[in-house]
């Protein structure tokens, strides 16, 4: 999208009562919840990798368009469209966020759209919490009144082919039997055996998480997301939204791809053989044609408090998969833990009048 198409901050404002129009994960397209206003997004497909190398080169071509908003209770920055104002960080729900001077760095490539509505996700914790007996009645209750942040995660995608030349020495266990008489018995020993080769794989769409805000654990939770099916990248899509800007660049994202691709190498080299044990395994690949995309992904963060501390759980934007924690009641706790040891004793006191 070159500079003349760009969208300003009047363009995300209803045509017909002048209230700000936001993308609706429901309908795919621009929605004015005060008139019912509708507009449809433009869903471009067409995939375009990006050279690697180039890349490491693009320049600051997304800050005409954006602003990054820090918050300084968790440190995150978070990119809104340049005439959307935030001022609750969608992480930790602080109010403490300033707007920075931070170039927003490379514009993304593709995104995936919300599709999940924030009501279907409160819905989906609420039953999750009603089947935890320890999360306290007045926490149950609460849930209706969290509003929910919807924000685009910063991911890295690679492509690349690999081609490695390799040499190890892997064993199979064995049995045998030893000595005579008394003596006699059975042995498990290695037979060890040298293997070396060639092996060639195509890697596409590996994944780096490139923000620092959402745990790898927590995006291994919520997962997955199907970059195949991600969209052109379309401001539209932000409006109403936030992103996280990617806390790991471009070389360091490639550095971990790589680091995980090796490992993915080595698990094919061995799966060609049948073995127990490894010895040694040396690998040495080259990577060669290496693409990349900056893809932004949804996630639907709610924030709530409960004596004094912060609970938050986070939700998959298109299939609702969700992850989190809960309140523990400690007199629920203490309650089962009694019944628990009520219904033990009574057991025993059974057994021994039985006995007697």
């Amino acid at each position: 999208m070159n500079n003349s198409n760009l969208k300003t901050a009047d363009d995300f404002k209803c045509p017909g009562c002048g209230a700000p129009i936001s993308y609706d994960p429901a309908t795919g397209g621009l929605h004015c919840e005060y008139c019912g206003y509708e507009e449809n997004i433009n869903k471009e497909t067409s995939d375009i990798e990006n050279d690697f190398v180039e890349g490491q080169n693009e320049d600051n071509n997304w800050a005409a368009e954006t602003k990054i908003i820090h918050c300084d209770n968790c440190g995150a920055d978070n990119v809104l469209n340049a005439g959307e104002m935030s001022v609750t960080c969608p992480f930790c729900g602080s109010n403490h966020t300033i707007m920075t001077n931070q170039v927003t760095g490379i514009k993304p490539h593709r995104i995936i759209p919300f599709q999940i509505p924030s009501q279907n996700v409160k819905d989906a914790y609420r039953k999750w919490l009603r089947k935890k007996i320890f999360v306290p009645r007045k926490v149950k209750k609460q849930i209706p009144n969290i509003k929910l942040n919807g924000v685009y995660l910063p991911i890295w995608t690679f492509d690349s082919n690999a081609s490695s030349s390799y040499d190890g020495k892997l064993g199979k266990y064995y049995t045998r039997t030893v000595g005579s008489g008394k003596n006699r018995r059975t042995v498990t020993e290695i037979r060890y055996f040298c293997i070396s080769g060639n092996k060639s794989l195509f890697f596409d769409d590996f994944i780096v998480n490139a923000g620092t805000k959402i745990s790898q654990q927590e995006m291994n939770a919520i997962a997955p997301f199907d970059t195949n099916n991600s969209f052109v990248y379309e401001k539209e899509f932000m409006a109403g939204f936030s992103s996280e800007h990617y806390s790991v660049r471009l070389n360091d994202g490639w550095n971990i791809a790589k680091g995980n691709m090796d490992e993915s190498m080595k698990r094919a080299i061995l799966s060609d053989y049948h073995y127990d044990v490894v010895a040694y395994l040396n690998v040495t690949t080259n990577y060669t044609d290496i693409k990349y995309k900056y893809v932004l992904i949804p996630v639907w963060i709610g924030i709530y408090i409960y004596k004094n501390k912060t609970y938050r759980f986070i939700a998959n934007g298109v299939t609702g998969r969700f992850t989190g924690k809960a309140p523990v009641s400690a007199l629920k706790v203490l309650l089962f833990v009694a019944i628990i040891l009520a219904i033990v004793i009574l057991l025993f006191v059974l057994t021994q009048s039985a006995d007697a």
